[in-house]
């Protein structure tokens, strides 16, 4: 899909580059290895999570009317945005934020997913 089509994508992508399999992490054109990933490749990877939960923290501000805990949900999408801040997130206190937006969003199916997407990046990374 690409970037000026507004169809069902959202166009928030957590870990768009990156592979999870099992505990291993790849990102863009690396190789994932059987152990931990690097510092330098789980620091790429919350960066991609940190502009993921930006972008939704966008859109749930824009579209926050659509939704019928609209207010909540925009300050439940800042309080992951600010965690993701820190030097060392804390993984229950975005699972904790993220399982709050979820429900609230399921009625459109793009953020639900993309919601989705990113509680698996922080299971998977923290």
């Amino acid at each position: 899909m690409s970037e000026t089509d507004t169809g069902n994508n959202s166009g928030i992508h957590a870990g768009g580059n990156i592979r999870i399999d099992a505990s291993a992490v790849a990102l863009n054109h690396s190789t994932a290895t059987t152990g931990a990933p690097t510092e330098a490749d789980r620091e790429a990877a919350i960066t991609e999570l940190r502009a993921a939960a930006h972008l939704l923290l966008e859109h749930l501000r824009r579209d926050q009317h659509h939704y019928e805990d609209g207010a909540e949900l925009v300050q439940a999408a800042e309080h992951v945005e600010a965690e993701l801040t820190r030097e060392e997130p804390r993984r229950n206190t975005l699972l904790r934020w993220l399982g709050f937006i979820a429900p609230g969003v399921q009625t459109t199916a793009a953020i639900a997913g993309d919601v989705a997407a990113i509680q698996n990046s922080v299971t998977s990374l923290l």
